[in-house]
């Protein structure tokens, strides 16, 4: 029995040791692969690691994966025939030559005539032979250009010419190894989406029910908190944020066109003292005057007043500010009913607001006798955005979009500051359903909610459970 142990020991030893050293090896020769020295920026869609991912989701929760796909198997291993080599890593680059929106990339061919049945055939989107082994989209934005052995692909939304850049690029002409560009940090990273240009480093996983993403990136339009803190929002919000940090402003006092609102670009820059929070904490009720008009006795046209029960969001705006200089700004408006504190419907029409202004703080809110609490706590993040998807269907009903936010559970997001200028964001999309990989729920949602509202046509079913 020790013996027969011993030897399965050995065989999973080997196996792993084959395994890893299999996606080991695809990864070195991936990272060999060369892109232009003109590159400006660089997508890396780390194929393995989306692969294993995946994988481990199917083993670990297979019935979330049943059903829906009424391809037989033949069809399938038909449809993988794209005569390519998928290796571990595909880059994806722009130029400086080149608008910022157009990407090129380029393929091993492994199988020359496989590779023409692909593009020949493919229904998905339809490419036209333009001339012996150049294919082009009909609206000129996907090009292909190949020879016996290699393949390289342009995506351009503005239909620029690429036919010379993607002759230069399969010629291999003044080509750098990734390992050696400027790029070369992006090798040992291992989320599944990475994105490099000259401000930002972009990051995206996938995992099961969730999405994570960080951006490190130049920052020109805020100056966040030294020492950040900020209000205590109630954790069971709808939606909440906050924001400790000064505004950069780019808005000249000299010339502005008059705008009522406080939050317009020049009145926000000039009111606004280095702290703003937000929350929806509920629903709740409010009594709206609506005027119609109905004939008297005499058949002369009167107004008649109706007051009318009305479901709105409880919002609180707080915002660090000189509240005696924005509570005159809104007077000399005539928007601002000191007695009562309601804010003029021809400034916020949506819904009946009021108006706070104490210890320099300002306060806009839905909730007439609400009182804020200024006391604030320390955090490493300067900002703070977070929003409850199950709460919002169920205080404001979205029949058009709620089918797919429903599949939504939360988004958070949070924003620190790394150094002079730069900023470090990160975020997490949640899932309702936290068992199936997250990518592959977002392709359902896309196939099923915005592909079928814009007439799109997937090639692929997506078997995934809600």
């Amino acid at each position: 029995m020790m013996k027969f142990l011993k030897i399965t020991a050995a065989i999973v030893i080997l196996l792993l040791i084959c395994y890893f050293g299999f996606f080991k090896y695809r990864q070195i020769q991936a990272n060999k692969i060369s892109i232009p020295t003109s590159a400006t920026a660089l997508l890396k869609i780390n194929v393995d690691e989306l692969y294993k991912t995946i994988a481990i989701s199917y083993i670990k929760h297979p019935n979330q994966y049943t059903g829906g796909d009424k391809k037989g198997i033949k069809d399938k291993i038909e449809d993988l025939k794209t005569g390519l080599k998928i290796p571990a890593n595909i880059y994806m680059y722009t130029l400086a030559e080149k608008a910022k929106t157009t990407f090129f990339s380029s393929f091993e061919i492994t199988d020359t005539l496989a590779f023409n049945r692909f593009i020949e055939k493919n229904t998905f989107l339809p490419l036209m032979k333009k001339e012996l082994g150049f294919f082009q989209s009909k609206d000129s934005t996907i090009s292909i250009l190949f020879n016996k052995s290699n393949a390289v692909l342009a995506f351009s939304p503005q239909k620029e010419q690429v036919k010379t850049v993607l002759t230069e690029i399969l010629n291999k002409k003044n080509m750098v190894k990734i390992g050696e560009s400027k790029f070369n940090n992006l090798i040992n990273i291992t989320d599944h989406l990475v994105f490099q240009d000259s401000n930002n480093l972009c990051k995206i996983s996938f995992t099961d029910g969730k999405i994570s993403f960080s951006n490190e990136f130049t920052n020109k339009w805020i100056e966040p908190a030294l020492q950040p803190k900020h209000r205590v929002l109630n954790p069971e919000s709808t939606v909440s944020m906050w924001l400790n940090g000064k505004y950069k402003s780019d808005v000249s006092k000299n010339n502005q066109p008059p705008n009522t609102s406080i939050f317009s670009k020049y009145n926000f820059s000039k009111f606004y003292k280095d702290y703003l929070d937000f929350e929806w904490t509920n629903t709740i009720t409010q009594v709206d005057t609506v005027v119609g008009y109905e004939y008297n006795d005499d058949f002369e046209r009167v107004e008649k007043k109706i007051l009318q029960d009305k479901k709105i969001p409880a919002i609180s705006i707080n915002m660090s500010a000189n509240d005696q200089e924005v509570s005159n700004y809104l007077k000399s408006l005539g928007a601002l009913d000191k007695s009562t504190g309601k804010i003029s419907r021809t400034i916020i029409p949506l819904y009946q607001t009021y108006f706070k202004g104490t210890e320099g703080n300002i306060q806009l809110s839905t909730l007439p006798n609400i009182k804020p609490d200024l006391n604030k706590i320390s955090s490493e993040d300067f900002f703070y955005f977070k929003i409850d998807f199950k709460k919002l269907l169920k205080q404001m009903p979205m029949p058009l979009i709620a089918e797919n936010l429903s599949n939504f559970s939360q988004l958070e997001i949070k924003a620190k500051s790394t150094g002079k200028d730069k900023i470090k964001l990160e975020s997490e999309l949640l899932f309702s359903n936290q068992d199936a990989n997250a990518l592959i729920q977002l392709l359902k949602t896309f196939k099923n909610g915005i592909n079928s509202q814009i007439k799109f046509n997937l090639p692929i079913d997506i078997p995934v459970r809600k």
